[in-house]
């Protein structure tokens, strides 16, 4: 195996920000990072775009800032996974890119759900087809790929007849890189197109016939290790880079984290807290719970599938609630006010954009229950990290099940970088919770890996051995037993309120 090496550069497209870095691949840490803003549009209430020529100019900004005079051995992007980005032949884009937040397509493709016998609210024959074949199915949202081509097909026939690829949102920046178009097992596998079985991905022409698409729509599948390509002379001058670079494929955001979060050995559980929150572990057989919408996804590594319960909103909330209290940014002072508040006094339920597991559902909302005139912001800020965690301990329980006892689970995301939420959560799922070192860096470490194996110069397992471990928080069985009261709060509050919240937002 290869020893001496040069750095490599990872991007890190996130929902709102950007981040790049010169990775290290000898030791995975960062050794020069940086990073901007991503914008969102909402154009439409329950819509969310971004422009694709604005996130490649951010990119490029933030990239120059860290490259000049620095010999690469590869390039690597990851981005926020489940995106729409219809393009030319030029690979220009005819459109904003539809992004994972967007719920325009709700309810699409309709037939998945009509039909005399139903299961989950699903048509019976086409549950078992897609489950057959992808091992899940589209969820009512509208948030996932097919959805969203169905609606560009049927509200924006103009941009569908001129596209020649459909790209998902790091495909497009392989693309823009390198004039070549390819996409990841992971992002195909979410379109809910393609066949999975046998731990491979390939466009199933089945399904891409039920619903009227043609084969020659979609990128090639390229294992996210492997080379997409190199390069472009054009963008080697935007970027400030000499010599011929090699695009390594990449991976979706969640994939790349898996990687990252260090537990890449069979049924090693992680948690990652960011913006959204999952409880994951790769596996070597597809699996699927379909009462708890927990499926899973062709991983970064190679015939490996990530089982997945993921959760809309996380540390979204948090950040929510800082900005409405006026302390956005203050970081230390919410730690500080979240350990003074005593736990389990309000619940906080996280679901700001509906939510996909263990309930599949569009029309929940967030809520904050047993407020009185007494309760200040340490409380308000505490029952956050505490919704999220209950939200969590939900899922564990399910994929704990699917996967093996736990001994300890391995967390990572920017909200691990709370010691008091790291706690709440081993509280929470009773398990001690492991953090790894710059736990907001998960993504970045994951790409460094992919870049590191399709090089030759790693395997998974041996790269996942330099991660270091920054903490270990053990559960405290007197909060764990508060939790435990409070999660069955928690799951009543829902059952109780779930009708209130269609007939609030069904018309939204």
């Amino acid at each position: 195996m290869m020893t001496d090496s040069n750095p490599v550069l990872a991007v890190d497209v996130g929902t709102t920000s950007i981040k790049a870095a010169i990775m290290d691949i000898s030791t995975f840490e960062a050794v020069k990072t940086e990073s901007t803003k991503a914008v969102v549009e909402y154009p439409k209430k329950h819509w969310a775009e971004k422009d694709p020529e604005k996130l490649w100019n951010s990119i490029v900004e933030v990239c120059r800032k860290i490259t000049e005079g620095v010999s690469l051995d590869a390039i690597i992007f990851e981005g926020h996974m489940a995106g729409v980005v219809p393009v030319d032949e030029e690979g220009n884009a005819l459109r904003n890119m539809i992004i994972w937040l967007d719920e325009r397509a709700a309810g699409l493709p309709e037939d998945v759900w009509k039909g005399l016998v139903k299961i989950q609210g699903y048509s019976l024959t086409k549950l078992i087809k897609f489950l057959r074949l992808t091992g899940g199915a589209p969820s009512r949202t509208g948030k996932d790929p097919i959805s969203k081509i169905v609606w560009i097909r049927e509200n924006e026939p103009d941009v569908f007849n001129k596209t020649f690829k459909i790209l998902d949102v790091r495909g497009y920046l392989v693309a823009r890189a390198t004039g070549n178009f390819v996409t990841s097992p992971d992002e195909a596998h979410l379109t809910w197109l393609a066949d999975t079985r046998d731990g491979k991905a390939r466009w199933s022409e089945s399904l891409l016939k039920d619903y009227n698409l043609e084969l020659s729509l979609f990128p090639e599948i390229r294992n996210s290790t492997d080379i997409a390509g190199y390069l472009l002379p054009e963008v080697r001058k935007e970027l400030g880079i000499e010599g011929e670079v090699p695009v390594v494929v990449g991976t979706g955001d969640v994939c790349a984290a898996a990687v990252g979060s260090g537990a890449v050995k069979d049924n090693e559980c992680h948690v990652y807290v960011g913006t959204s929150d999952w409880v994951a572990a790769h596996i070597p057989k597809r699996k699927t719970d379909i009462f708890h919408f927990i499926g899973s996804l062709l991983s970064a590594i190679p015939e490996k599938y990530l089982l997945i319960a993921e959760q809309e909103v996380a540390a979204g909330a948090l950040e929510w609630a800082m900005k409405l209290v006026g302390i956005e940014g203050e970081y230390e002072l919410v730690k500080e006010m979240v350990e003074r508040a005593k736990p389990g006094k309000l619940i906080f339920m996280p679901w700001f954009y509906g939510e996909r597991a263990p309930i599949d559902d569009p029309y929940v909302r967030g809520g904050l229950v047993n407020v009185s005139l007494d309760t200040g912001r340490e409380e308000v800020l505490r029952a956050m990290m505490e919704g999220v965690a209950m939200n969590i301990k939900w899922v564990y329980g399910y994929v704990e099940k699917m996967t093996a006892p736990q001994k300890e689970v391995n967390i990572v995301g920017g909200g691990a970088l709370f010691d008091i939420w790291c706690q709440i959560i081993a509280n929470a799922i009773k398990r001690p919770v492991k953090r790894l070192k710059n736990p907001e860096q998960t993504g970045l470490r994951g790409l460094a890996t992919m870049a590191a194996v399709g090089l030759g110069k790693e395997t998974f397992e041996s790269a996942a051995a330099k991660f270091r471990v920054d903490r270990v928080f053990k559960p405290n069985e007197e909060e764990a037993r508060v939790y435990d009261t409070q999660f069955e709060y928690y799951k009543e509050l829902y059952g109780k309120l779930k009708k209130i919240y269609r007939k609030l937002n069904s018309e939204d």
